[in-house]
């Protein structure tokens, strides 16, 4: 028996879906991925789809640990989505240091060339702060997304720069609290709904 969220009077467009928003998934999803994940959007397009990052679901292991001929480095690693999970991707706020990144919002960038970035990690000019690691990412063809929102899977929000940076695994929950009352019975709400 599912759960009928329209109890919980939520609007799920509370921004525009575009590049730089985010998504917060409903909090009764048992999809391993993307239950109780915020996910960074990072390009769509109406024609070619949308591509983000799960923020918010880190891994244990630290970059160079899965990646041995990467420098030793303390930086966090996350998972990005189930789409291509052995791949390595990553957010900066050094468009002065990798100058071929795109532009994704505010000082947020992605990508840029890997040996460079290598080079800037080995010589100490990114710091652990300024870059966010992913493995994998999240992709969804032009109208599954717009699906996923009309079945109430997903909230489209704003997200602030530092929220995406952060080292925070309670951003789900603390975003939906700043929300207002309907939000906060979604952000208080248990993981299993059966429970009291």
């Amino acid at each position: 028996m599912g759960i009928n969220l329209n109890l919980f009077n939520i609007d799920h467009n509370l921004a525009k879906l575009e590049k730089g928003k985010c998504l917060i998934s409903e909090p009764f999803s048992p999809d391993s991925y993307f239950g109780r994940s915020v996910v960074l959007i990072t390009e769509h397009d109406q024609k070619d789809g949308t591509l983000g990052y799960i923020i918010n679901k880190p891994v244990e292991l630290k970059i160079n640990e899965l990646f041995p001929e990467f420098p030793v480095f303390d930086a966090q690693c996350y998972i990005g989505g189930p789409v291509n999970p052995d791949t390595i991707h990553y957010l900066h706020t050094r468009i002065d240091l990798l100058p071929e990144s795109t532009h994704v919002v505010d000082n947020i960038y992605w990508g840029g060339e890997f040996d460079l970035l290598k080079e800037m990690i080995e010589t100490n000019k990114i710091k652990v702060d300024e870059i966010k690691f992913f493995l994998g990412y999240s992709g969804w063809a032009p109208e599954q997304i717009l699906e996923e929102i009309e079945d109430k899977f997903w909230i489209v929000s704003d997200i602030a720069p530092t929220n995406i940076m952060e080292r925070n695994t309670n951003i789900w929950k603390e975003i939906l609290d700043k929300k207002g009352e309907s939000y906060s019975l979604w952000a208080n709400s248990p993981v299993n709904p059966g429970m009291n």
